[in-house]
């Protein structure tokens, strides 16, 4: 009985050597540690996709939006996506001077007044032009977004700013990327405005020439009010 109990324990023990040495289910034992992290490398990819995506397209969305509303700033008649409009349909003469804020840039007037804002998507009924042109502007962003749109006149300087961020975000990707923060963009587009530029040029030549005395030389702050007293009068 003590003899085949003692032979049974021996073969224990050389089967427990013989399995420890042995490589047979190794692959299974590794595979079980290393799916895990396959999968969550994997996962991980796949919301960093998410989070680009959704960033790219806030970015595009935001950069066109600003586009187009600069693009027809020089006359809210146009359409935003093709820059159409009826023949004879012009804003009025002077709205550079009143309706673009510009006397109030120049004299600070307040914030408010000189930075009109409106919120996308916007439900709200302005007549005043800027707010017109913003308003067809932001009609190119994609619903679900939100976020606002401003209009800076720096005189020199004009820009449409547009902020935008996505509530359908993915709050756990962004609180390893960017720390919390909220999805978000913001983009600016700067407003040309070549014929008040051509104006502007041509007038300040036609005075300049006015100015000249006949030898060619600049005149003097005398002759100039002079010349500025004759042709304005006209």
């Amino acid at each position: 009985m003590i003899t085949s109990t003692l032979k049974l324990m021996i073969s224990l023990n050389r089967n427990r050597r013989r399995l420890w040495k042995s490589s047979d289910g190794s692959f299974t034992v590794e595979a079980s540690f290393v799916l895990p992290i396959v999968l969550l490398v994997t996962a991980m990819l796949l919301f960093l996709c998410l989070y680009v995506y959704q960033k790219s397209f806030l970015v595009q969305a935001s950069s066109a939006a600003s586009e187009r509303t600069a693009f027809i700033w020089d006359n809210s008649k146009k359409d935003a996506h093709t820059g159409r409009m009826a023949e004879g349909n012009y804003d009025p003469l002077y709205w550079r001077l009143t309706d673009d804020r510009l006397l109030a840039s120049l004299f600070s007037l307040g914030s408010e007044s000189s930075s009109p804002t409106i919120t996308i998507p916007n439900t709200a009924s302005d007549s005043d032009l800027p707010f017109v042109k913003m308003t067809k502007g932001a009609e190119s962003v994609p619903d679900g977004m939100e976020g606002e749109m401003k209009y800076d006149n720096k005189v020199l300087l004009r820009k449409v700013s547009t902020t935008l961020s996505w509530p359908a975000s993915i709050a756990p990707l962004e609180k390893v990327i960017s720390g919390g923060a909220d999805l978000e963009v913001s983009s600016h587009s700067f407003i040309a405005d070549p014929v008040e530029f051509i104006r502007t040029v041509e007038l300040m030549r036609y005075y300049g020439s006015k100015f000249k005395r006949a030898d060619g030389n600049r005149t003097d702050a005398g002759t100039a009010s002079e010349v500025l007293q004759r042709y304005g009068g006209r």
